[in-house]
């Protein structure tokens, strides 16, 4: 071999060696079996004035006993509670009662409680944004009438091992828009909505369902003996700024998706044209709008746009669109109406708790940035001036595979 490449070989020789002294291996590992995974994570102020958080940890050993075709009656997750000046401190503080250090990352609700929430959400979702455990795709939830401790020592669901499990099944048939009524909100969609002006966020609204009122608070402690209460979806909690103002309910909180563009199925009941004191279900098939807010002579205006498809689902009594043509038209005269009356009930409760929860301060500020910037430190009064133009076209698509009611003989 030439000096040359002699030179190079020890060259090669010593930088590898170098670099190999610089790799550490595994460091930062952490073993399974020493994390705690949590599951469901709740916020309460103690009447201390300290902060309360409460977790759900799974038991993998419990779960793993009744997913294997075996019986298990053990709970599968463990509910326990911490307090500290800050959430960061409550959070660590779990590691003084918790065997396993508890692990955020598999988290999927940051449930907040109603008094919790009326006092501001801004510092514990700070906490969630910096840490990097926590997903930002953990939706946020606001607890009605209840605290978050409360409701997650109670909250279990007879088809469920774990309520996150649950609470998660309830969230996916919303996502699907099964309902379309009531709202989807991660940690990441409630941060932006925060930081945009001319737009109030909104969270999912939860309320305790007691099922079993007269059991103690411990029933079930560690064996699943039986349900105590469950929750219920629907409506939404309104916010303005990171405060709690107030509640929606779920003809209220369609009627903001009928605004936004998320009405994505869901039953609209009207009055049967034919024989009075009868109803019909329409199923939402689908639905589009899109709204524009404008400026003159100094008064704001929106002018909504809806369009909606939908087919017959169920006709109370007797009716036969056959013989009478004019039912299909009345029905989508009835769907129209109907539909404007949830956006109406909306638009009243929002500005009634003066929260732009649509977004039209944001979409003002888009098309008019100018005018916008004039308004932005009045858009309290303004808002609740807004001048909002209403269209809904209503189509009836399909009246399933029967054309008309069957009738007795």
């Amino acid at each position: 071999m030439s000096p040359k490449w002699l030179s190079k070989f020890i060259s090669f020789i010593f930088m590898t060696a170098f670099l190999a002294s610089t790799l550490t291996g595994c460091w930062s590992r952490r073993e399974i079996e020493t994390l705690g995974f949590v599951t469901a994570l709740g916020v309460d102020r103690t009447e201390e004035g300290e902060i309360e958080i409460t977790v759900h940890i799974a038991k993998p050993f419990a779960v793993a006993r009744g997913t294997e075709g075996g019986v298990s009656t053990e709970k599968g997750f463990w509910t326990v509670s911490s307090t500290g000046s800050t959430a960061f401190e409550a959070m660590r503080n779990l590691l003084l009662q918790s065997p396993r250090r508890p692990f955020y990352a598999h988290n999927r609700f940051i449930l907040i409680g109603e008094e919790y929430a009326r006092a501001g959400v801004k510092d514990i979702l700070d906490l969630f944004a910096r840490n990097g455990e926590t997903r930002r795709l953990a939706r946020v939830e606001v607890i009605k009438g209840s605290t978050a401790k409360d409701f997650m020592q109670q909250v279990e669901f007879e088809l469920e091992r774990l309520p996150s499990e649950g609470e998660e099944g309830i969230s996916r048939s919303v996502e699907v828009g099964l309902s379309s009524q009531p709202v989807e909100c991660t940690l990441n969609s409630f941060l932006q909505w925060l930081e945009t002006e001319g737009m109030e966020p909104i969270a999912v609204r939860l309320e305790l369902i007691p099922k079993k009122p007269d059991a103690p608070i411990n029933v079930g402690e560690l064996l699943r003996e039986q349900v105590r209460a469950s929750s219920k979806h629907g409506g939404a909690a309104v916010f303005k700024g990171d405060k709690l103002v107030g509640w929606l309910d779920e003809t209220e909180m369609r009627g903001v998706n009928w605004v936004t563009g998320k009405v994505k199925s869901g039953i609209l009941v009207i009055d049967q044209p034919n024989e009075k004191g009868k109803l019909v279900s329409l199923e939402i098939l689908r639905a589009k709008s899109k709204f524009q807010p404008e400026v003159k002579n100094a008064q704001v205006s929106v002018t909504v746009k809806i369009e909606a498809e939908a087919s017959l689902g169920e006709i109370q009594g007797t009716l036969d669109p056959m013989k009478y043509p004019q039912a299909w038209t009345e029905m989508e005269s009835q769907m129209a109406e109907a539909i404007k009356r949830e956006v109406m009930a909306a638009i009243s409760k929002a500005k009634e708790l003066n929260s732009d929860i649509f977004g039209f301060g944001a979409a003002l500020n888009r098309k008019q940035p100018k005018e916008w910037a004039s308004l932005k430190d009045r858009w309290d009064l303004e808002f609740q001036r807004i001048d909002v133009k209403l269209e809904v076209e209503a189509k009836l698509r399909r009246m399933g595979l029967v054309t008309r009611s069957s009738e007795p003989k």
